[in-house]
This record gives structure tokens, sequence and C-alpha cells, in this order.
């Protein structure tokens, strides 16, 4: 039996760490570089890595998790912003997701899931804009 997976690659163009905000598991597994129960993961700066990955808990079902990325923030400095992941690819109605970016981050590259399908791959390439 297939397992239904999505897998998030995030590019790090910022000086700063992104780090793992209110991860939350809503159903299937978290399933980050292919480690059973390994969660959403920090991104370094400059770094691309796989930050997160889920699939279906058991062969043809749905997966369902949201987790935000917040900038490591130095003492007396303000933070850049944070980028917000939902995702619900549920097995008998229409996918969604969202990737939300604020302040001053900027995400390039998201792509919305199409409304039919179980396995995914989204890269985005995250940037400071300055102000």
């Amino acid at each position: 039996m297939a397992t239904w997976t999505f897998s998030l690659m995030i590019t790090n163009t910022t000086d700063r760490e992104l780090v793992v905000d209110h991860p939350q598991l809503d159903w299937g597994i978290w399933n980050t570089e292919d480690v059973e129960e390994r969660g959403p993961l920090n991104v370094p700066p400059h770094t691309t890595i796989q930050a997160l990955g889920i699939k279906a808990s058991t062969g043809p079902n749905g997966y369902e998790c949201s987790c935000s990325w917040k900038d490591k923030v130095p003492a007396g400095e303000k933070s850049y912003g944070a980028i917000s992941l939902s995702l619900d690819v549920p097995q008998k109605s229409k996918n969604r997701a969202t990737c939300l970016v604020n302040h001053q981050l900027h995400v390039d590259g998201w792509e919305d899931l199409p409304e039919k399908g179980h396995n995914f791959v989204r890269s985005i390439i995250v940037s400071k804009i300055d102000s």
C-alpha cells in the first residue's frame, strides 16, 4: 500500500536561523528527512534543508499539520518575522494548504496544492526585505 507524503524544502537566505515555532500534528506521522517521528527542523542561515516532512499514518489516509518558523533574534534587535505553513490533505475532500509570511520576511516558490492528489514536494526560498 502506498503512503501519502508531503515534503517542504526551505532555503534560508537570511543571516539568522529560522527556528521551529508551534508545530502541530493533527493527523499523520512526522517524517522529516525520512525519519519517522522527526518533527520540523530549524533552518540555519544560508542553508537549504528538508524542514518538514509528514506522511499518512497508514496506507491511503490523509495528513494534516501546521508549523511556523521565526528568526532567532539577537539581543537588542527586532524580529524579521515568521513563516506559517498549514496543510490538510484529507482522504475524501479537497486538499488545502497555505504558506503565509509577515513583516520583513518574503517567500518565493510556494505553490498551492491541487485539489486532488496526495504526494507533494514544495521548495521555498525565504529572504529578508530591507525596509
